[in-house]
């Protein structure tokens, strides 16, 4: 069960931050591909916001975490894979094979891509969807910033938005690990579910 925040029970407060600015974005290529269906490759201009939720104490300097350390953390995230194609190297669907210069894959209806290993970031990933990037940028965040110093900030959870277009988005939210033991499980497990197409998810639009 998902519990966004611890209350004080006393006094029935909590402080948090809610960070959004215009250039917390990146720009990337990718194709949903799983067992049966392999979508057609295409891009995003994608946006990223985050939300860290603590309980009713604040630091000596009176912040709950500093905003500034938030934007420098995920600026550095986002111009880490922007103009890249986001390749999800745990696929069971594509076949991967790399070189010092080339990335190829190969999927399940006989399509090949090879790409210029520079213009792709390699992620832990099953599929590169905007939930499963939203959990990705999660740990990302956590491990960046350093659970203990979180942990110190009195942070008990935290949000990730991974906006693939306007009023279009997906989040991932949960808990801070209680250690890093945990954290690490995290990273080397990603989800196990079968995402939507972004063909189908834009029908409407």
């Amino acid at each position: 069960m998902w519990v966004e925040f611890v209350v004080n029970a006393k006094t029935m407060e909590e402080y948090g931050v809610y960070v959004c600015k215009s250039d917390f974005k990146f720009n990337c290529a990718h194709f949903i591909a799983f067992q049966g269906y392999r979508e057609r490759l295409h891009g995003h201009n994608y946006l990223l916001s985050v939300k860290m939720m603590g309980d009713s104490t604040l630091g000596d300097d009176g912040y709950c975490i500093d905003f500034g350390d938030i934007k420098k953390i995920v600026r550095s995230l986002c111009k880490s894979i922007n103009e890249y194609f986001l390749c999800p190297m745990l696929s069971d669907a594509i076949v991967i094979s790399e070189n010092e210069e080339q990335l190829c894959l190969e999927c399940e209806d006989g399509s090949k891509f090879s790409f210029p290993k520079k213009d792709c970031a390699l992620l832990p990933l099953r599929h590169t969807s905007a939930e499963e990037l939203a959990r990705y940028f999660w740990c990302r965040i956590i491990r960046t910033i350093g659970l203990s110093v979180l942990q110190q900030r009195k942070i008990v959870s935290m949000e990730i938005t991974v906006a693939e277009a306007p009023m279009q988005q997906a989040i991932y939210r949960s808990v801070l690990p209680s250690s890093e033991e945990e954290l690490l499980f995290k990273e080397m497990n990603p989800p196990q579910f079968r995402p939507r197409p972004c063909s189908e998810k834009h029908e409407d639009s």
